[in-house]
């Protein structure tokens, strides 16, 4: 097992292997799968140790998600949506998730290019998932509900 911080990530349109299409855990829409390409192109500029860590965290996103034209989904986990959830079976949170965060944004506010956010887009209501820190460590997160823009 190698450690998340050392080497290099792998390129998402590497195909070696046997010709079969990646199967995908989940379906996002477009411009938010779009999105989430910008932000790794961003994390890979930078070459930080924080920056790997979300770079591994959005390019495992982009493989196991579909983008989808024209979807609603009411539980799915999307940019622009509020996010109530929970990181380790702790007190419920809320946070209204955004792909173009500004610096001194009031609290509530959760960067897609965070590693919280990252993890949160594309889940969907009663999903728990992984939730690698800053410090390397992971916990776990539980989607409890989302609430759509209007």
């Amino acid at each position: 097992m190698s450690d998340i911080h050392d080497g290099n990530l792998p390129n998402p349109e590497n195909h070696h292997g046997p010709k079969t299409r990646p199967r995908k855990w989940s379906i996002l829409p477009e411009a938010d799968h779009r999105q989430l390409r910008r932000h790794l192109d961003l994390c890979e500029g930078t070459g930080t140790p924080a920056s790997k860590l979300l770079a591994h965290v959005l390019l495992h996103k982009i493989a196991t998600t579909e983008p989808v034209r024209d979807m609603l989904a009411r539980d799915l986990v999307t940019g622009g949506c509020r996010v109530i959830y929970s990181v380790d079976g702790g007190p419920i949170q809320t946070g209204l998730l955004v792909h173009r965060a500004r610096s001194g944004l009031a609290s509530g506010v959760v960067p897609v290019s965070s590693l919280l956010g990252a993890t949160l887009i594309g889940m969907r209501v009663g999903q728990r998932a992984p939730l690698l820190r800053d410090d390397g460590t992971v916990g776990t997160i539980t989607v409890q509900g989302v609430i759509q823009p209007v």
